[in-house]
């Protein structure tokens, strides 16, 4: 960690959804980056967790099971990050089951959409990029590139895959509270990933509050200072969590400076780890 305060992070992303490096190579990573804790939170499924398992990993990494669920609240897209769930949990895995078909329907509305647009590409396509991790818009946007349509990644989200673009195509509404329920049924806890990047006011964010959220990810690299400050001041009014973490793709020129530079401290895991023993003990 580039900060010596610092012995976690919190959110990251492998191939099992829009991330570069497979589970082992992550954790690889961050057993070379000096971490204590990694959380693995990947786009609505928790394969990478059932795929360590199945390799018998037993290394010094505390790895905190984790997810990024996909909601929405008021009209607005909000990403939960979710901490100490079992990926065997019938629930969970009922929730993963219902987004992975989603994500084929939208990336099949994607693929109509822009032959509208005379862009055209197959869902054979990108189905292939996708492989056996969920399909999403990356994936679309990857059969773009190879297929010389645009530069890059970010040109196919600028150009065709972004909100108001002509493939853009929105995901089924989740309401906050319903997931909230759900990963407290699970034995687990909340925290709404990188707020400042879906609250241009952060004050309008207190309307999650009620949800029930656990906490907030106040460190992250979409943060600027003031941002941080008032989300870890509106974390301590609330008796809300405090977490922070890269979000680490691998696919991005500052994934490598980000990572190891946001995150967590030993009282913040601390703290969190208390509160899950609250939910699992019903108090």
């Amino acid at each position: 960690m580039t900060d010596p305060s610092l012995i976690g992070d919190l959110h990251s992303h492998t191939n099992r959804s829009d991330g570069l490096l497979t589970p082992h190579e992550l954790v690889v990573k961050a057993e070379q980056a000096g971490m204590v804790a990694l959380a693995i939170t990947d786009h609505d499924n928790m394969d990478a967790f059932r795929m360590l398992r199945a390799d018998g990993y037993n290394g010094p990494l505390h790895l905190v099971e984790g997810i990024e669920i996909s909601c929405f609240e008021a009209g607005r897209e909000v990403h939960l990050l979710a901490y100490y769930l079992d990926p065997d949990n019938e629930e969970i895995q009922k929730y993963e089951a219902f987004f992975r078909e989603d994500r084929e329907r939208r990336a099949r509305e994607m693929v109509d959409r822009l032959k509208v647009a005379r862009v055209n590409i197959s869902f054979d396509e990108v189905a292939e990029s996708a492989g056996k991790a969920p399909i999403g818009r990356p994936h679309v946007a990857d059969v773009l590139v190879k297929r010389n349509i645009v530069s890059s990644i970010q040109a196919a989200f600028d150009a065709y895959l972004d909100v108001g673009k002509p493939g853009y195509v929105s995901k089924s509404p989740f309401p906050v509270s319903e997931a909230v329920q759900m990963v407290h049924r699970a034995g687990g806890i909340t925290s709404v990933a990188h707020p400042g990047r879906h609250y241009a006011d952060p004050r309008s964010f207190l309307t999650l509050v009620a949800t029930g959220i656990d906490g907030i990810e106040v460190y992250h690299p979409s943060h600027w200072y003031v941002t941080r400050e008032f989300y870890r001041v509106l974390s301590e009014q609330h008796g809300l969590l405090i977490t922070g973490g890269s979000d680490f793709h691998g696919s991005r020129d500052y994934d490598e400076r980000n990572f190891g530079a946001f995150g967590i401290t030993a009282d913040h895991l601390d703290n969190i780890q208390t509160r899950v023993v609250r939910i699992r003990r019903g108090s």
